[in-house]
């Protein structure tokens, strides 16, 4: 995609490209093998957007012989692509214009007359350009954050449609089956994922160990009381909970369906997410399991990210707070922290951009622009955050740095996680002599260059990253490449394997600095994480070091080969990576 795009190309251009690449391992049966990733220019930040989701998409799309399907270009009206076998035709979709992921799925199967199909749509947010909409797989997994979703409303595409025939081939099939067998028997029996297949990925104490949450947009972190708390634990959620499904080739089962009655009306919410009592309960303020799951469904409904929709509209809540915004700016909501039925409002405002919708639909850093409360806009990059950064350094740096713009599903560390590690096992994974606490500055940037290059790997094998789960005791990066080996017939170790995970998160920051200049200043977290310190709890004043912060991203970039003042990648680790040809990119 590096050398598709031209610096200049805007998200929404008929020219940009949106790609979608199933992995090398999705569809061969190995265990949790059933990932998407999309990938263009990113809506809100206009560096990388780079999305992954589960689902029987990419096994099917695997199965017609497609590994990757490059888009660009607009249609002149809606479309959706259906691809059948060999056959690959558009087919008109202005009936579907409006209608939401799931009723997209449920017409297009009952016109194809077929249930043995898997269908990628995108809801109304998408079709509107909500920069920060996602596009749905089977009704409810989200490739979320990055606007891919808009990018799709862009070029007129309302959804993929994907029925395969075909069969996967490997190299070494006894020995494939043998290590399937083994590693996806250790997963099964795994402690952690025996809770998820119960609970489904909500599975915890959403605060357990950090000490913080976004309360009300980030305002002092503090952990709500336990009466608050008690009211969105996971067994509250079981109760509503009615069925259990799993992605393609996944021994952990943690797709959970949950059905609740919400005044009068039956909801079916489908793919609960760990961060849904942060952005719905802790964020937004409520505390009510039953707010959450229709919370949830309805961002699955409409398209829309739950991180990036919850942020704008807690910086929304906290401009309202403030005296910001009025009734005037709001169409005549008040914006009361908690009141479920107002989020609900603006989650269909944004999808829609009706009214005040028009200004969240753009992101909170575009909409303080136009309305004010610049220092309230929680964002990296141009992108909401979920995470909470005061509590732990090493979940600060790897969402910091994220690529895709804050987000701490490529390198962010729960190091509570990690803390019964041996000094030997620090020290040969981590290359630390011990683990210090949460809030140490030390030896941090090693912990989160090791789980960058294996989350990289991982959306590149197609693999789910709940079969690694960032902790050293599940399926590590030895267990990958010996898997990709015997299903390929190349010889690739761990260190190779780790290798090629470094290439890729350098890549997409090569993209970056080609199309944004990113540099140094660009990867600090926002001002109120320097400022505000947690207010109560085990962690009150805590906050981060700028100083420290600063010394860190020296040895961040020092580790990856970067250049200390801007943060780019040099000539000399392009080429020890084999990028010579991007190196030449960078100097133009």
């Amino acid at each position: 995609m590096i050398k598709e795009l031209l610096p200049g190309i805007e998200p929404f251009a008929p020219e940009n490209i949106i790609v979608f690449g199933v992995g090398l391992l999705a569809g061969t049966g190995a265990p949790g093998a059933s990932r998407l990733s999309i990938d263009s220019l990113n809506p809100l930040t206009g560096g990388i957007g780079s999305s992954n989701c589960g689902g029987g998409f990419a096994s099917e799309l695997r199965s017609t012989g497609i590994d990757h399907l490059l888009i660009k270009g607009k249609s002149s009206r809606p479309v959706y692509l259906y691809i059948d076998g060999e056959e690959i035709i558009f087919k008109e979709a202005g009936h579907l214009k409006g209608q939401s992921t799931v009723k997209t799925e449920e017409i297009i199967k009952r016109e194809l007359e077929t249930e043995d199909i898997q269908v990628l749509s995108i809801g109304p947010a998408g079709e509107n350009l909500v920069r920060s909409a996602c596009i749905i797989v089977n009704r409810a997994r989200a490739a979320g954050r990055c606007g891919l979703g808009a990018v799709m409303g862009s070029k007129n595409l309302k959804a993929i449609v994907v029925k395969g025939e075909g069969t996967i081939d490997v190299r070494d099939k006894k020995s494939f089956n043998n290590k399937v067998k083994y590693l996806g028997k250790w997963l099964k029996e795994d402690e952690f994922n025996g809770s998820r297949k119960k609970y489904g990925v909500y599975c915890y104490h959403p605060w357990g160990g950090m000490d913080e949450t976004p309360y009300r947009n980030f305002q002092g972190g503090q952990v709500p009381p336990p009466e608050k708390t008690a009211r969105i634990l996971p067994d509250v959620f079981l109760e509503y909970k009615k069925e259990t499904k799993g992605c393609s080739n996944c021994p952990i089962k943690c797709w959970s369906i949950h059905q609740i009655d919400y005044e009068g009306e039956t909801i079916i919410c489908e793919g609960l997410q760990g961060n849904d009592p942060h952005n719905f309960g802790a964020k937004l303020n409520i505390f009510d399991a039953r707010g959450i799951l229709k919370g949830h469904a309805l961002c699955n409904q409409l398209g829309l990210d739950t991180d990036n929709a919850c942020g704008v509209i807690a910086w929304a809540f906290e401009c309202y707070q403030r005296g910001i915004l009025t009734r005037k700016d709001t169409d005549g909501l008040a914006l009361e922290w908690g009141d479920q039925e107002v989020i609900f409002a603006l989650l269909n405002k944004i999808a829609r951009k009706e009214g005040i919708g028009k200004h969240l639909a753009e992101g909170s850093r575009l909409a303080a622009e136009v309305l004010g409360g610049a220092e309230y806009s929680i964002n990296i990059k141009g992108q909401e955050l979920m995470e909470s950064l005061r509590a732990s350094v090493a979940w600060a740096l790897g969402t910091a740095v994220s690529a895709r713009g804050g987000t701490h599903t490529r390198g962010a560390v729960i190091e509570t996680r990690l803390q019964n590690l041996s000094p030997e096992k620090c020290k040969n994974i981590f290359g630390v002599d011990k683990l210090e606490d949460l809030h140490s500055y030390n030896d941090k940037e090693k912990l989160v260059f090791f789980f960058e290059r294996v989350e990289a790997m991982l959306d590149c094998l197609g693999m789910c990253m709940f079969t690694n789960s960032l902790r050293v005791d599940m399926m590590m990066p030895q267990d990958y490449a010996e898997l990709l080996s015997i299903a390929t017939g190349w010889e690739i170790d761990k260190i190779e394997f780790m290798k090629m995970g470094e290439r890729i998160h350098t890549l997409e920051k090569c993209f970056n600095v080609i199309h944004q200049g990113w540099t140094r200043i660009d990867d600090y977290p926002p001002e109120r994480f320097f400022n505000e310190p947690i207010l109560n709890g085990p962690r009150k004043g805590q906050k981060l070091n700028r100083e420290k912060w600063s010394k860190l991203l020296d040895r961040y970039y020092e580790i990856h080969g970067w250049d200390r003042e801007t943060g780019w990648p040099t000539e000399e680790i392009l080429k020890e990576l084999g990028l010579e040809d991007i190196a030449c990119w960078l100097k133009k």
